[in-house]
C-alpha cells in the first residue's frame, strides 16, 4: 500500500529512513524528531553500475542488495539507527489521476474506485498496487460528486523492489512514486493556492510534476536528463568524461566562462527539449485538469527546479526566459528546517538538491508524518 495515504501496516508506524533508488545512483536519509524540530541523523549515497536497473526495472536483484546493504551500513554522516524504510518507485511506471464520483460511503466509494482505476491505466486490478484518498477542501462548489487522489504502480515493478530491500535486510513500511516524495520535501507545509510546476532533473530521469491544493495532480518523466547532456558535452566538445562533467558542473550557461558558446550549444537543444514538454504539460493541464478550479485560471504561481540537475549555472534563469513563469531553485528542507535555513553542516544547500527525494521519504519516514 501507498503508505502516503494513511493506510498502515502497523498499528503505530516504525521509525523508518528514506531510500531514494535510480538508475544509476542510490541516496539515503534518517530525519530525527526532537522538540526543537528535526535533525538530520544519518545520509549516504551510492552508485549503480549501468545495466543493474534499467528504465526503473530491476534487472539484477541479487547486485543491487549488495549495493544497497554495502551503502546503508556506510553513511557519509552518522548512523542508521532502523532497518525500516520508505522507498520511492520509479516515476516512468507510476500512474497518478485524480477522479470525480459521485458522493457515497466510504465501502461504496472503495469498490467505485476499483472500476475507476481500470478505466484509467492500462493494467488490469489485479496487476497494480493501488491506494487512493480524498482530496480535501477541494474548492469545488458543487456537492454531489467528491474528488478523489489515486495512485497505482504495477505490481511486476514494485515487487522486485521489494523482494531486493528483503535482501538487503531492510524491512519496507512503505513505497510511493517519486513524485510524492519530491512534492513532500519541495512545498512549504504541503499546500498551495495556485498550481505549481515542479521539474525534478536527476542524471538519467527528468520528472515533471503539477502540484495543486494538497496533491500531486499530475506527473510524467522523460529519459532526457543530465547523463545525456553530459554525453553530449561529450561529443560536441571532443573531451572525456571527466572533462565534460566539469564543464557541466562548473560552466553550465555561463556566458562568461563558455566564451565560445560551446557548453550551451550542447546543452541547450536537450534542456530545451525538456522545457518544451514541461510547456506542454501546463497547457494541457489549464484545460484539462479534474476537480481543481485553480487550473482553470491557468496561472501558475512558479516553477520549482530540483534534483541535481537544478544546480546548472543559470538554469533556473533559462527557464523562466523561456517560459515565462517565474522560476526557482527547490529548497529540501523547507518542511524539515525553520526558515530561511537551506542546509546543514554535514549536506551543502548544493549538495541537498541532490537529495530532495531522498529527504522527502525520510520526512515520511519520520513518525506521524504523512
Amino acid at each position: 500500500m501507498f503508505k502516503f495515504l494513511l493506510k498502515s501496516l502497523y498499528s503505530i508506524d516504525p521509525e523508518s529512513f528514506g531510500l531514494d533508488i535510480s538508475d544509476r545512483s542510490l541516496k539515503f536519509a534518517q530525519l530525527r524528531k526532537t522538540n526543537k524540530g528535526f535533525y538530520l541523523s544519518a545520509f549516504g549515497s551510492q552508485d549503480i553500475k549501468e545495466g543493474i536497473i534499467q528504465n526503473g526495472e530491476i534487472k539484477n536483484e541479487d547486485a543491487l542488495a549488495e549495493i544497497i546493504k554495502n551503502a546503508v551500513a556506510s553513511p557519509i554522516k552518522g548512523k542508521l539507527t532502523t532497518n525500516h524504510v520508505v522507498f520511492s518507485l520509479p516515476e516512468e511506471h507510476s500512474f497518478l489521476r485524480v477522479l470525480q464520483i459521485p458522493n457515497m460511503s466510504h465501502d461504496e466509494t472503495a469498490e467505485a474506485i476499483k472500476w475507476e482505476i481500470e478505466q484509467n491505466i492500462p493494467l488490469g486490478i489485479d496487476e497494480v498496487y493501488f491506494d487512493w484518498q480524498v482530496i480535501e477542501n477541494s474548492g469545488s462548489a458543487q456537492a454531489d460528486h467528491q474528488d478523489i487522489f489515486i495512485a497505482a504502480i504495477p505490481k511486476n515493478v514494485a515487487d522486485p523492489y521489494i523482494s531486493t530491500l528483503t535482501k538487503a535486510g531492510l524491512t519496507h513500511v512503505s513505497m510511493e512514486p517519486e513524485s510524492v516524495s519530491v512534492a513532500r520535501s519541495v512545498v512549504k507545509n504541503a499546500k498551495t493556492e495556485s498550481p505549481v510546476f515542479i521539474l525534478d532533473i536527476g542524471s538519467t530521469t527528468t520528472s515533471f510534476v503539477i502540484f495543486s491544493g494538497n496533491v500531486p495532480r499530475f506527473s510524467s518523466s522523460s529519459q532526457i536528463a543530465g547523463k545525456k547532456m553530459i554525453d553530449a558535452i561529450k561529443s560536441n566538445l571532443g573531451v572525456d568524461e571527466a572533462e565534460a562533467i566539469r564543464l557541466f558542473n562548473e560552466v553550465g550557461f555561463d556566458k562568461k566562462l563558455d566564451t565560445d558558446g560551446k557548453v550551451t550549444e550542447a546543452i541547450a537543444p536537450l534542456f530545451d527539449n525538456i522545457i518544451a514538454q514541461m510547456d506542454n504539460y501546463i497547457s494541457f493541464y489549464g484545460s484539462h485538469s479534474v476537480g481543481d478550479n485553480d487550473a482553470k485560471k491557468k496561472s501558475f504561481e512558479k516553477i520549482i527546479l530540483s534534483g541535481g540537475v537544478a544546480n546548472l549555472f543559470g538554469a533556473s534563469g533559462h527557464i523562466a526566459g523561456k517560459v515565462g513563469i517565474k522560476t526557482e531553485l527547490a529548497n529540501p528542507w523547507s518542511n524539515i528546517l525553520k526558515e530561511p535555513l537551506r542546509e546543514v553542516p554535514d549536506l551543502s544547500y548544493r549538495q541537498s538538491l541532490g537529495y530532495t527525494t531522498a529527504l522527502g521519504l525520510a520526512l515520511r519516514g519520520s513518525q506521524n508524518i504523512s
